[in-house]
Order: structure tokens, then C-alpha cells, then sequence
């Protein structure tokens, strides 16, 4: 995973350009893509793709030209999507043109200004020293033009139609955590279920933040009645805990597995509702007009986040692989889970169908046993069970499959 990043995190992966372009061709040599593409300028609901964006360099000198701030030192000098400029300015103006990081003087932060005919430079809090002449000369060498936005999509055919979706953004040129750890994961996880055979099927989606998400289901609203949830990832390699936020609906099954496998993992578990951590692409698959009950994970706001100090350094590979694992977890419940629907009378003589669990071994499920039976009517599911007698949900999941292997239950809910 660490090594997905280090490739990649230096591409200008704003969100129409050559970087997405070669982020999403590295990926496909790792799964098959289906590359959507949505020219620029082409209306999303209320919402339009914008152009392609090019940067060649940017530079503010003094007027005894010495060189204050040059993209050749670091590209995040100039905010993404800024207009050409070449002018010889005042301070005053000059620095209404300036952004620093509030908390992170020797970080330069990252912005933009999609959608605005504006433009802009970031440096460093502690150089603002620098600028003490009264007159300056910019140059921004930008370039505008026609283009493709893409969207990588990768499938996986399951047993039904029913669709999980597992999505993250592939935007945010030269950040690391941001982005481009909940891809890394993703992939892991899509190798994992495409070699096994699986009820749901699967699908995967890298685009660049908010608009890729527009472009995709504003041109795919067939699509969306086979997805039955979604899991939105971010920034999951960083040394923060694991946070979980709701989806619009709140307690949907994808929200109370997700609930139940990160509160083991954690019991401080810090949960948050619907539009209360990132607000990622969630605000859009769980918003008006899509509305798939889609839950969020990742490890919350960071110190680096949108500044050059996001880089693979700040990643654990111990982390990545915490997160993968949660989330393969919270995958594996629901995909396996089904309604045991009960087809015997009176209370099942256990012995008769092995079905009798020693207490000297396992407490617990030996006194759950006469509450699992009264809970086999078809109106629970396994997990639910699992979770209303706060048992582990694979322990609870072997033993009611005993009862399955003895005809004594019907799967309902598959």
C-alpha cells in the first residue's frame, strides 16, 4: 500500500488533468477499469465539469528581481485551478492574493479556486517576512482547455444484483494521506473479493472529489437501484483512531455492522452523524436524488491535512492495515449475513442435531441458545441476533448454519 502511494502522490491530480489521467492508468494495471469519461463544460445536475488545468510554472519576485516564492521549489505555491496572471503589482494587493496555514507556519498550504476567475499563491506563515518591498511582479503560467474528467469504475459479480459500493478520491495534487491511503486500501480489498466467490456484488469507485461524483450518477441513475450501501474511505494511515460517521438514514444494517466492528476494535469509538467529519462524496451517494445509505470511515481530521507536510512520511503501514481489515470485516458481515426463517416446533432437541453447546466451553452460547431459537421467526437477521445478545457475529453465524445443514431454518433475506 505504501508503495501504491509513494508512486503516485506526487502527480498534479487536480481534478481534470494529466495526473488523474495517470493515476487512474497506474490503477488499472493493478485492477481492470472501466474509465468513465465527462467532457468539460457538460452539466451534472447543477453542476458543470470544468476545464483542464495546467500549471507551468508560477513566481512572485521583488522589484530588484529577487525570486520570493517559484513552484520549482514546490508546486503548492500556486492554487490549483488559478488563472494566468503577468503583472507587476503593489503589497497591498498582492497580498490579498496570499494564503498561509493558521496553526502550521512552515507548511504551505494546498487550495483552490475551482469555479472562480481568480488566482491565487500559498506559501509558508514564517516568510511572510519576506515580502518587505512595496512592489512585486507575478507571473501564474496556467493553461484552460478542453477535456475528459474520468471516473474509474471496477466491478465484482456477486450472487445477486444487490451492490455494495466501496468508493474513494483520487484528487488533491501532491498529498498523500489525503486521498490516496483510502485508495490504496480499496485496492487491497478489491483483490481480496475478486478472489472469492461472493453474495453481493461490488463496486469500486476513484474519481476526484464531489464533481466525479456528480458526473458518474447524473449520467449512471440506472445504476443506483441495484446499490443497496455505500462506504465512503479517507485518510486512513495517519496515527488518529478510526471514526465512524452515520449515514443519512443512521441505522441502516451497513450502519450498525460498521457500528459493531469498529466499537470492538475501539471501545471509545468516536461516532459521528451524517455530514459531521469530511463531508466527502457521502453529501453526494447518500444525498438528494441518489440516497444510498452510505457510512464514512476514516481516522478524522489530521495536522497535515491540505499542506505540503501531507506526505507518505506521515503514513503507517500499521494503520493501513488496521483499516483495511476493518473494512473487509464490516464487508465480510454483510455479505454473509441472511434471515434464518425457523421450520421446527417446540424448542429443537439440541443433542439429537449436535446442536448442544458445553457451557464448561463457551458460557455464553450455551445460555443464548433458547433466546436464538425464539429468534429464527424471519424477522431478524444474523447479525442482528449476534448483536442483540452481544455474541461474537462468526460464533453466532457457525451455529445458526448448524441449524441450516439440519433443515431446521430457510435462508430468507438472500
Amino acid at each position: 500500500m505504501l508503495k501504491f502511494i509513494n508512486e503516485l502522490w506526487w502527480q498534479p491530480r487536480d481534478l481534470v488533468s494529466d495526473g488523474i489521467d495517470k493515476t487512474l492508468n497506474h490503477i488499472n494495471q493493478i485492477i481492470p477499469l472501466k474509465i468513465n469519461s465527462y467532457t468539460t463544460d457538460k452539466k451534472c445536475w447543477t453542476w458543470t465539469v470544468p476545464k483542464k488545468w495546467e500549471l507551468n510554472y508560477g513566481q512572485i519576485k521583488d522589484s530588484k528581481g529577487n525570486i520570493i516564492i517559484d513552484t520549482k521549489d514546490h508546486p503548492l505555491h500556486v492554487k490549483s485551478y488559478s488563472i494566468p496572471v503577468n503583472k507587476k503589482i503593489n503589497k497591498k494587493e498582492l497580498m490579498k492574493h496570499i494564503s498561509t496555514h493558521k496553526y502550521r507556519g512552515g507548511a504551505i498550504p494546498y487550495e483552490f479556486k475551482y469555479y472562480r476567475d481568480d488566482w491565487g499563491f500559498c506559501m509558508q506563515r514564517n516568510r511572510l517576512g519576506e515580502l518587505d518591498d512595496e512592489q512585486y511582479k507575478v507571473v501564474i503560467d496556467s493553461v484552460f482547455s478542453d477535456g475528459f474528467l474520468r471516473v474509474g469504475e471496477y466491478d465484482i459479480k456477486g450472487k445477486v444484483d444487490d451492490t455494495i459500493l466501496l468508493s474513494a478520491h483520487i484528487c488533491h495534487p501532491y498529498q498523500a494521506e489525503d486521498g490516496l491511503s483510502a485508495v490504496s486500501v480499496l485496492l487491497e480489498i478489491a483483490k481480496e473479493l475478486n478472489d472469492r466467490e461472493n453474495h453481493y456484488s461490488y463496486k469500486f469507485l476513484f474519481m476526484p472529489e464531489s464533481i466525479g461524483s456528480y458526473a458518474y450518477f447524473s449520467n449512471n441513475t440506472s445504476k443506483v437501484k441495484n446499490i443497496k450501501y455505500g462506504i465512503v474511505l479517507d485518510a486512513l494511515g495517519n496515527s488518529n483512531p478510526l471514526a465512524l460517521q452515520l449515514s443519512r438514514q443512521g441505522n441502516t444494517m451497513v450502519d450498525r455492522v460498521a457500528y459493531y466492528v469498529m466499537k470492538k476494535l475501539n471501545p471509545n469509538l468516536e461516532v459521528r452523524k451524517f455530514r459531521a467529519v469530511f463531508r466527502n462524496d457521502e453529501r453526494i451517494i447518500n444525498g438528494p436524488g441518489v440516497n444510498i445509505p452510505t457510512v464514512a470511515i476514516n481516522r478524522g481530521m489530521f495536522n497535515e491535512w491540505h499542506t505540503s507536510h501531507d506526505t507518505p512520511d506521515i503514513i503507517s503501514i500499521e494503520q493501513l492495515t488496521k483499516a483495511k481489515d476493518v473494512v473487509s470485516q464490516i464487508v465480510d458481515i454483510l455479505d454473509k449475513d441472511y434471515i434464518p426463517k425457523r421450520l421446527f416446533n417446540g424448542e429443537v432437541f439440541l443433542s439429537e442435531y449436535d446442536l448442544w453447546v458445553d457451557w464448561r466451553e463457551n458460557y455464553a452460547l450455551n445460555e443464548a441458545t433458547g433466546q436464538m431459537m425464539l429468534m429464527m421467526e424471519g424477522d431478524m437477521s444474523v447479525f442482528d441476533i449476534a448483536y442483540r445478545l452481544n455474541l461474537d457475529f462468526y460464533q453466532v453465524y457457525d451455529y445458526i448454519n448448524k441449524f441450516h445443514k439440519n433443515k431446521l431454518i430457510e435462508k430468507g433475506g438472500e
